[in-house]
């Protein structure tokens, strides 16, 4: 038996010098005492009961906790809190199904790598493996929180990467050619979307009470984030729902485009196949109102206010430039390699041009300084250089 400083451990005598042994151990960070005859039987008691608690024995077996019960509760928790409700339920049901059996304790990183391997190859996009990953990840940093996991091994997985640089938008010829080949009724909704930057469900869920017709305003009442959004009307926009408002009665509650968001995408991505357009998605006309502000020289600060986007990191793949319009801002370089053609530059830096003031002289790089470039003390210090 182990002994410390001259004392046996595990046995107490107690109260001192009665003569009553007691074995001490712990389980479960809780101390037990067990009473017995003599010190020797003490002795005897504790080494017997140390051998069992280091073999197993007297070690309380933790409860299996199922992945399935985890995720169910999370899921349901945060549904409970959130406006928009089900968003992340088809995720968690195939997480259900692929490791609803496990016990939480005992999912490691293969296991989850597996599934994201499997989704990769039923042809998911990166993006949307991604958000499969996020789903479980939140809901096992849930279960940790609780104090049912110890970590959480989605913490070693990798995530996919996802690149967000391609995005789809319409110039104004394509826009065209889209709306001819949309049935009458989807035309305003598309006319919207691009003009107002409002997502699908954001529009359907659109109501005639939201429109501030003397403010020029349109309020969002639930977002994406689930924050509202104020959204200025221009006035396309303006016109488009006073004709609606004018062909027909509508209540203040009534929303603005009473339709069926299957009927509209499938009507839209038939007119997007038609115009050759594939695979343009109805959500790109948001990159689209994206896109055109930023061609317009719109700031980011600008763009997160009319967007609803929360950093401006968001703006790097929503707010792309065209072609066109970066060949405009490269093709305004021509106006200097004019001047070096002509011969203008040579004579700034070899003799006088009819830009250089009369207190301006030029230095030779290799000679002594003839005199001071300009009298602006502000310059005095700067100096120009003839190139050879």
């Amino acid at each position: 038996m182990a002994r410390k400083n001259g004392k046996d451990r595990g046995i107490l005598e107690w109260p001192p010098k009665s003569g009553r042994w007691h074995v001490r151990i712990f389980q479960n960070g809780r101390e037990r005492r067990i009473r017995c005859s003599t010190k020797s039987e003490a002795k005897a008691l504790y080494g017997r009961l140390k051998s069992e608690q280091l073999s197993g024995k007297h070690f309380e077996k933790p409860k299996t906790i199922l992945f399935r019960d985890v995720a169910t509760d999370y899921i349901n928790r945060i549904d409970a809190r959130r406006k928009r409700k089900g968003d992340d339920k088809s995720r968690i049901d195939r997480w259900i199904s692929e490791l609803g059996n496990l016990d939480i304790n005992k999912i490691g990183p293969r296991h989850i790598e597996k599934v994201l391997t499997t989704l990769a190859e039923e042809g998911y996009q990166p993006g949307t493996v991604l958000r499969f990953f996020g789903v479980a990840k939140a809901a096992l940093n849930d279960a940790r929180r609780l104090g049912l996991l110890k970590e959480n091994p989605a913490s070693r997985v990798k995530p996919p990467k996802v690149n967000n640089v391609l995005v789809r938008y319409l110039t104004t010829d394509q826009e065209g050619t889209l709306l001819a080949h949309l049935p009458d009724k989807y035309q305003p909704i598309v006319i919207m979307a691009s003009n107002s930057g409002c997502r699908q469900g954001e529009l359907l869920r659109l109501k005639w009470s939201d429109v501030d017709w003397h403010a020029g305003i349109l309020t969002i009442r639930e977002t994406k984030t689930g924050d509202s959004r104020r959204i200025p009307m221009n006035s396309t926009v303006q016109d488009l729902l006073s004709n609606i408002q004018k062909s027909s009665e509508v209540a203040p509650q009534e929303r603005i485009f009473p339709l069926d968001a299957r009927y509209l995408r499938r009507a839209f991505d038939k007119a997007v196949d038609a115009s050759g357009l594939a695979p343009f998605r109805f959500h790109d006309l948001r990159h689209t109102f994206a896109s055109r502000l930023a061609m317009q020289g719109a700031n980011d600060r600008t763009l997160m206010a009319l967007g609803g986007w929360k950093s401006p990191a968001m703006l790097s793949r929503y707010a792309h430039l065209s072609p066109t319009h970066l060949w405009s801002a490269v093709e305004g370089l021509t106006t200097f390699s004019g001047k070096i053609s002509d011969g203008t530059v040579t004579k700034t830096v070899t003799g006088r041009s009819e830009e250089e003031p009369e207190d301006m002289q030029v230095v030779d790089i290799s000679g002594e300084p003839r005199a001071a470039r300009t009298h602006d003390p502000r310059l005095k210090r700067a100096m120009l250089y003839q190139l050879s």
